[in-house]
């Protein structure tokens, strides 16, 4: 299977290969809480999608991030009956490892080798500020495991397209005023920096006559820009979603109201909020949107 390739041109948007996808199809591996309806899949806190693309008779699947641990990833993939063998690529949102847990049991139980796409910062020492110090959140494998279990490392900052309808963000812009990175530390040369996430990074899809998904892990470089960095990139005008970890769940309310302002600014027609979204976030996304907010749990499936 060939990976579709891009090329950016002046105006910044992506020129080549993201003609849309017919379906989409998003499984939720791993997140925070199980769906009832699914009984005997595993809950841990963090968030793994199983996205199968289908057009013009053509299936692709990829993996975007998998979850703090192998054994949820894996269990909850066989009892949902999803062949994680399957996926060509992996997309990592960023360096934590509530995100990146499972990694290292993936590429063991596929016994083959897979692009892992992920920037070059989220190979970094992470840290979150605790009030009685700092607590490890990083990346818990080093890069010679990842290489050993036959993950090849495309280290990125640029915007990708690993397949067809399919874009990684790349380093995504900050623009929005009001969606700052606080709490986080990294290393760089041996000292104790603030981390400013610029390994986030998420996927847009491109849907036939829907316009895009936009697909996020966390959203730490803020829910917002990520929005605006999908458009910018690909001139979409339409935001059929916006799916997955908006990390709303300490946002003042301020920042909670201007967001939602903002959504609205833009014409997002559904929103699929998990993780670290925040219960407040969310119970305003649904007071405000209806039955277009929907809270994804562990074992949800939404076709596209």
């Amino acid at each position: 299977m060939s990976s579709a390739s891009y090329s950016q041109n002046p105006s910044g948007k992506v020129a080549g290969n993201l003609a849309p996808v017919d379906e989409m199809r998003l499984t939720v591996l791993v997140e925070d809480k199980v769906n009832p309806e699914k009984p005997g899949l595993i809950a841990k806190h963090g968030l793994s999608f199983f996205i199968e693309l289908k057009s013009s008779g053509q299936t692709w699947n990829l993996l975007l991030d998998t979850g703090p641990a192998a054994d949820p990833l894996l269990q909850n993939a066989r009892k949902l009956r999803l062949d994680l063998r399957k996926a060509s690529h992996v997309v990592l949102s960023h360096g934590h490892y509530d995100h990146t847990g499972g990694l290292l049991g993936f590429l063991n139980f596929v016994e083959t080798k897979v692009p892992i796409i992920l920037h070059p910062d989220a190979l970094k020492p992470k840290f979150l500020v605790k009030k009685r110090g700092l607590k490890k959140i990083g990346l818990p494998f080093r890069e010679m495991e990842l290489e050993e279990a036959g993950g090849v490392l495309a280290l990125r900052r640029d915007p990708f397209s690993p397949l067809p309808g399919v874009l990684v963000s790349g380093e995504i812009r900050r623009e929005v005023p009001f969606e700052v990175v606080k709490g986080f530390r990294t290393m760089e040369g041996g000292t104790l920096v603030k981390d400013e996430m610029l390994d986030d990074q998420a996927l847009f899809v491109s849907l036939r006559d829907k316009g895009l998904v936009v697909i996020t892990g966390c959203a730490h470089a803020g829910v917002v820009n990520t929005i605006r960095q999908a458009r910018r990139l690909t001139g979409a005008a339409r935001i059929h979603a916006v799916v997955g970890g908006f990390h709303l769940f300490n946002a003042s309310t301020r920042r909670i109201m201007a967001t939602v302002k903002e959504f609205q600014k833009i014409g997002v027609e559904h929103l699929m909020p998990c993780h670290c979204s925040g219960r407040r976030a969310v119970a305003r996304f649904v007071k405000v949107f209806g039955e277009r907010c929907q809270r994804l749990r562990t074992g949800d499936s939404v076709i596209f």
